[in-house]
């Protein structure tokens, strides 16, 4: 009888210590790193820490450090997905232009933007070192993936409803504890429409997220089909998030959604394709007749470009100021976040991380996201059509390069949004990578 009690409150001990371990796994803390970047307004720091105090900066410093302890306490060798190392070079490219910048004449601005870059971008290392080595399964990294697209849906929902109301909306939002560190971005036009912005910074913020999550939310809904019948609930943020980036507004959101869509096509069943040539004519004809001009705005917005656009002209000037700059400093850069925006604004992180971090830096900034990008490509090789493990690499995938590619057109490390869940892919990329040989053996 007592040896009967014993074996049961040690399986019953066992048992809670799995679910404490489950709960509290790398899924999990991503999932809230990711609620905050994306749910709470990134205008809202705590106060007495000033510039650094943002919650999501803050929890991804927390992360970095979960997962030193692990790397350090681990009790055998484990092998780490080839873009933890890039992102560890990149992160020393970074604190060695900052040494540079230190020894030189800088003002106090540049020197404290500098600091406060740094600090951020180790933040968002964290979120990509723990989604790389700390994902379990491909179970587990499906959903991550499907949280994400959830959270990314109700990021574009709000979007959407600032788009009806014509109103931001967080203005009104007061926070215990949060002060708000940034002004509110002013609601905005484009051809009469709302820009909206959601909880992010600025519109083009905005629509470089929502382009770089909607890979997510089609493989989430391609997955939440079960017997040939999809489930509907899954199939709300794919609607939510193609509905709103189709009304950015935003020729680089534009060209997101196309690119991501694309890279996502060789890795659906010919149903699929035709379902989603079908679903994309749907949401064409709804903007066209419930957003009456919309289209129109559209298309001008490319015909804009044949015709000398000013925002396409000012990113072409750039290039030549951009070059005098480097060639006082060109392998290590002036400093990573010293080139303030009232100095210029490039619309081009390459370009102004080249100014920064000098040909080194950029770089290594390339490499960040094709290396992970080959690896899951030569993964995928390994999959079949329309399996889980084909859909959800595709989805990763697409959403790496269309954040890639999203950096040419903005100085995206210069939001707090974009690049904290574009590093988080990048991770996913490593995990995928890591993971799909143990699946397959």
């Amino acid at each position: 009888m007592y040896e009967t009690t014993r074996r049961g409150d040690e399986l019953l001990v066992d048992v809670t210590a799995r679910r404490l371990h489950v709960q509290a796994d790398a899924v999990t803390l991503l999932t809230f790193l990711v609620a905050l970047r994306l749910i709470l307004p990134s205008q809202f720091i705590i106060g007495p820490l000033g510039g650094i105090g943002s919650p999501a900066t803050l929890f991804g410093l927390v992360l970095l450090a979960y997962w030193l302890w692990h790397r350090l306490h681990r009790t055998h060798p484990e092998r780490s997905a080839a873009v933890n190392g890039v992102a560890l070079v990149f992160l020393g490219v970074v604190l060695a232009s900052d040494a540079v910048a230190s020894v030189r004449p800088i003002a106090a601005d540049e020197l404290n933007l500098s600091t406060l870059s740094t600090i951020g971008l180790v933040g968002w290392l964290g979120g990509l070192l723990l989604a790389s080595d700390g994902v379990s399964s491909v179970d587990r990294l499906r959903d991550l993936v499907g949280r994400m697209a959830i959270l990314g849906s109700a990021f574009a929902g709000f979007g959407l409803f600032q788009f009806v109301t014509g109103a931001a909306w967080i203005d009104k939002v007061s926070i215990p504890g949060l002060v708000i560190n940034t002004p509110i971005y002013s609601i905005t036009q484009r051809d009469g429409f709302t820009r909206p912005f959601s909880t992010a910074i600025h519109p083009i913020e905005f629509g470089s997220v929502i382009a770089m999550l909607l890979p997510l939310t089609i493989v989430f809904a391609i997955l939440g089909t079960r017997n040939g019948r999809a489930r509907w609930a899954t199939l709300i943020p794919v609607v939510l998030t193609g509905l709103a980036g189709s009304l950015s507004s935003s020729r680089s959101t534009l060209i997101g959604l196309v690119l991501g869509i694309v890279l996502l096509w060789p890795a659906l069943r010919r149903t699929q394709r035709i379902i989603g040539a079908v679903a994309t004519a749907v949401l064409g004809v709804f903007v066209f007749v419930a957003v009456p001009g919309m289209v129109s705005t559209v298309s001008g917005l490319f015909a804009a470009v044949s015709a000398g656009d000013s925002s396409v002209a000012s990113r072409v000037d750039s290039f030549a100021i951009a070059g005098s700059y480097v060639a006082r400093a060109p392998w290590i850069g002036r400093g990573f976040g010293t080139f303030l925006p009232q100095y210029r604004i490039f619309d081009n992180q390459y370009l102004l991380g080249v100014v920064e971090t000098g040909y080194v830096g950029l770089a290594m900034m390339l490499l960040l996201w094709l290396i992970p990008v080959v690896g899951v490509i030569r993964a995928l090789r390994r999959t079949a059509v329309g399996s889980q493990e084909r859909l959800l690499g595709a989805a990763i995938l697409a959403s790496c390069v269309v954040g890639g590619v999203g950096l040419a057109f903005f100085d995206g490390f210069g939001f707090p949004m974009m690049p904290a869940i574009w590093f988080v892919l990048l991770g996913l990329a490593g995990a995928y990578r890591r993971l799909l040989p143990a699946r397959s053996s």
